[in-house]
């Protein structure tokens, strides 16, 4: 089924020659996220039956230690299955959201002792969080695992040792024609830079692909998951890259109406 997604987007960019021309990317990524959703479902349904077996036999064979390490394991593929899933449903923008009155600010906080653990020692993490942030009506969890990613992603991009910073403001954003469906009045921003290798034109214009990765082995699904939660929090992205100088990735999402601040 996975080989499925990187097929379609395969068809999407290379069949037809000009089509990338004449197909808008937004049309292209809904058309891969409407797969990814469907398929994210079956494994859910797939995944809920094993769990299930493997709660049947542990009670069936209860103390028996080589069940219990085998069922370890299978639980610990089905977890890491879940979080495919999740990514999956992320970016085809479904799931279970739950949004609620947050700043950038708590998300941050929220998330940095955890990126801060698994931070190389020759790679410094700073922050720079903006004072009075206007508040947004996100789900903290979706929001996290995009930050997450973005870190993660940067991180892959050091070659060396360099910086990862992370800030935050308030901005206000006009409209950007080039931009389709993007967020447009006051905003809270938040930014991802880091000092690593950089993006060519053609890698920044896949980065949020399913699957699409600069490395043998990637992730695959964290920059698409990112994509499919700002777009389902009515956020746009803006990614500024130089080859050799590194990457900035900018998410706006707009600030939530002043009635219900209140």
């Amino acid at each position: 089924m996975i080989a499925s997604i990187k097929q379609m987007t395969q068809s999407i960019r290379f069949e037809g020659g000009d089509l990338d021309k004449s197909l808008p990317y937004a049309l292209q990524t809904d058309a891969i996220a409407t797969l990814a959703g469907g398929i994210a479902h079956q494994f859910n349904n797939a995944l809920v039956a094993i769990v299930g077996s493997i709660d049947l036999l542990q009670l069936d064979l209860s103390g028996n230690p080589e069940v219990d390490k085998y069922a370890k394991n299978m639980l610990s593929a089905v977890k890491r299955m879940t979080r495919i899933t999740d990514q999956l449903l992320a970016y085809a923008r479904r799931g279970n959201y739950q949004p609620v009155l947050v700043s950038l600010n708590d998300i941050v906080e929220m998330i940095h002792p955890e990126i801060a653990r698994e931070m190389s020692v020759d790679i410094h993490l700073e922050k720079d969080l903006a004072k009075d942030l206007p508040q947004i009506l996100a789900d903290p969890a979706q929001l996290q695992m995009v930050v997450s990613a973005l870190v993660e992603n940067a991180k892959e991009a050091m070659e060396g040792p360099g910086y990862i910073r992370i800030a935050t403001r308030e901005d206000f954003l006009g409209a950007m024609p080039h931009i389709p469906g993007q967020s447009v009045g006051r905003c809270a921003c938040i930014q991802v830079s880091d000092t690593g290798k950089g993006m060519s034109e053609e890698v920044k214009g896949r980065i949020f692909e399913p699957f699409f990765t600069t490395k043998l082995i990637g992730r695959g699904l964290s920059m698409a998951a990112v994509y499919g939660i700002v777009k389902n929090h009515d956020g746009s992205i803006i990614v500024d890259s130089t080859p050799g100088m590194g990457t900035t990735v900018r998410i706006y999402l707009p600030a939530a109406k002043a009635e219900i601040q209140q």
